[in-house]
């Protein structure tokens, strides 16, 4: 499972270092693709390629489908959807959609999410923080 929280910086050419401890999540293989698409409150999600799977079958394709809401969300999020490999490295190109989308600029937050990583503009994360750390009201 993907937990923590990281704080890489985007390169010039919009890669972004996926941490160890993240690639490193699921045993001693590290993860070398995962599926990107544009996540809620305007971050990228990235999964890994079965999770990813589960994830449209489970929660987007039982969706009602007569439901006209059900079926933008279904297409936004599998028209933004993307393939991505990790380099030698470990960095992930953030397709430019999705990076114009979440407002990565430089410096950004990576949250493990249990079966997703999230990857947020720092601004946006810091920003949106404070309202979590009302959660034990």
């Amino acid at each position: 499972m993907f937990i923590g929280e990281y704080r890489p910086l985007l390169d010039d050419r919009g890669r972004v270092a996926v941490p160890v401890k993240i690639r490193k999540a699921y045993g001693p293989d590290m993860i070398d693709r995962l599926v990107m698409a544009p996540g809620f409150d305007r971050c990228v999600m990235a999964f890994r390629p079965q999770d990813w799977e589960n994830f449209v079958k489970e929660k987007l394709l039982s969706l009602p489908q007569n439901d006209p809401e059900n079926r933008k969300r279904i297409r936004f999020l599998l028209g933004g959807a993307s393939d991505c490999d990790l380099d030698k490295q470990g960095r992930i190109l953030i397709p430019p959609a999705l990076a114009d989308f979440a407002g990565l600029v430089k410096d950004t937050v990576i949250i493990g999410v249990y079966d997703r990583i999230e990857i947020w503009s720092a601004e946006r994360y810091d920003g949106y923080r404070p309202s979590m750390d009302r959660f034990d009201e």
